[in-house]
């Protein structure tokens, strides 16, 4: 008897997100909260023995499978997979229904929507502008660099729910990122080979760079330390010092695509007799992780925190960095080719250059409100200045032909200014001179009201 499949969580939390958290949007809280552990769920089977429950690898593995690009696609032909298995004429009806439960366990990941073009687009944007706020903010004290995946990325892999199956993912945008404490290491770890390589007599101006740079404890120089060779060149009052470099996190400037690869796993029945008749009696499963896929363009920034002001420790500290990504690789499974990385300066150019463009029609922008609201004060103090009557008389060349001919009717409820400046209009105006004379043949009713008011006004009559 099959038990019904289902992350563990409460009752009333599975009817509203999904008994497979299918309703979940967002990738980063899937892979935190909303996996399927290596011994959950459980098929409870009857044997000879009794009740007997068994690991399903599957869900487990197809937890992580479904914040990959493309998961759902991957899911839905492993759900077919595994209908075809459970369809075979000659399937054990234990394993039957096994591999009928796993078809529908894929089948309710597989509908899960955490993605859209919109957001890639959005993540990516939310990079760029970022180095644009960045630098604005720090000025001269920043330095960036783009560097591109080359070799998948695998970061964060020991951080799961998921033994080795973890990957950073931003909380908000689920975009994956490099953490700043991974990019110090690798920076460091670069600047300590350097020293470590140097000649005797640049050991002690690397030295006084690199503690700047990084800061140093005392126990650096015990003999356990990674700088006890050189603690001759510190006094041991400098020894505990503050970095002056700050690491901030690196975020992807394009569409970075999350994959799943896989881990070769060892035959230890072999491996430990050396007979290659060992080899047919194993059958290792090999173990999927998530990575970052080659092609994704990460923006690296670095900058002076105030503990030491000196620029060229920025440059020291990017040099670094930057041999550290091209030559060392950064992240796990370095040694198997991830993360490995290519330095795009192009990008940033045209990165700086998107800036320059958007600081440039930000300036006219407010150069062009500026001017307007310049016309307006000027407007508004030209106004200031009219007479009664020469206000009306502007807003009665402002009007429509059916609001001019609407004034002409009520003429006589009008205040004396307005009647004034109407009156005047029908002897200098050209156009309303000629509305008058239409006036006089078309309509004597409303043209008798204008000449009540002249009289009323002691103004000459209208000719």
């Amino acid at each position: 008897m099959t038990t019904a499949a289902t992350i563990p969580m409460a009752g009333d939390l599975a009817d509203l997100i999904g008994h497979a958290a299918e309703r979940v949007d967002n990738r980063s809280l899937l892979l935190d909260k909303f996996v399927f552990h290596k011994k959950w769920p459980v098929v409870e089977e009857q044997t000879r023995r009794g009740p007997a429950s068994v690991k399903w690898d599957e869900a487990s593995r197809w937890s992580f499978m479904r914040i990959a690009d493309g998961a759902e696609t991957i899911l839905r032909r492993e759900a077919a997979e595994k209908r075809s298995k459970a369809g075979g004429r000659d399937v054990d009806p234990e394993n039957r229904n096994r591999y009928s439960a796993e078809a529908k366990i894929a089948e309710m990941l597989a509908g899960v929507r955490w993605d859209s073009k919109e957001l890639n687009a959005l993540r990516a944007e939310h990079t760029r502008r970022f180095i644009k706020l960045f630098r604005a903010a720090q000025g001269g004290r920043t330095a960036v660099s783009i560097a591109q995946v080359e070799g998948r990325l695998a970061i964060n892999l020991a951080d799961s729910l998921i033994p080795n199956a973890g990957i950073c993912l931003d909380r908000l945008f689920g975009m994956p990122y490099i953490p700043g404490s991974a990019i110090k290491g690798v920076c460091r770890h670069t600047a300590l080979e350097e020293l470590k390589a140097a000649s005797t007599d640049r050991q002690a101006s690397l030295l006084q760079q690199f503690c700047a740079v990084f800061g140093t404890a005392v126990n650096d120089f015990t003999n356990s330390g990674d700088l006890c060779r050189f603690r001759q060149h510190m006094p041991q009052e400098a020894r505990d010092q503050k970095g002056a470099i700050s690491f901030q996190p690196a975020y992807p400037v394009n569409e970075a695509r999350v994959v799943v690869d896989l881990t070769n796993v060892h035959f230890p029945d072999y491996y430990r007799s050396g007979r290659t008749e060992d080899l047919s009696k194993e059958n290792p499963k090999l173990n999927p992780f998530p990575a970052v896929e080659v092609g994704a363009q990460f923006a690296f920034c670095l900058f002076l925190n105030g503990i030491n002001v000196e620029t060229r420790l920025l440059d020291h500290a990017l040099r670094w960095l930057e041999t550290g990504l091209t030559e060392r690789g950064l992240g796990a499974k370095t040694a198997s080719g991830f993360g490995w990385f290519s330095l795009k300066p192009e990008v940033l150019e045209i990165i700086e250059e998107q800036e320059r463009q958007e600081a440039e029609e930000a300036r006219k922008a407010a150069e062009a409100e500026a001017a307007s609201m310049r016309a307006i004060m000027a407007e508004s103090e030209r106004k200031a200045c009219l007479s009664p009557e020469q206000a009306a008389s502007e807003e009665l060349l402002a009007m429509s032909d059916e609001d001019f001919a609407g004034f002409a009717r009520a003429i006589g409820e009008k205040v004396e200014p307005q009647q004034r400046a109407f009156i005047r209009l029908l002897r200098v105006d050209k156009e309303k001179r000629q509305r008058w004379k239409t006036w006089k043949k078309k309509k004597p009713d409303l043209a008798n009201g204008i000449r009540d008011a002249c009289k009323k006004l002691n103004l000459p009559d209208l000719p």
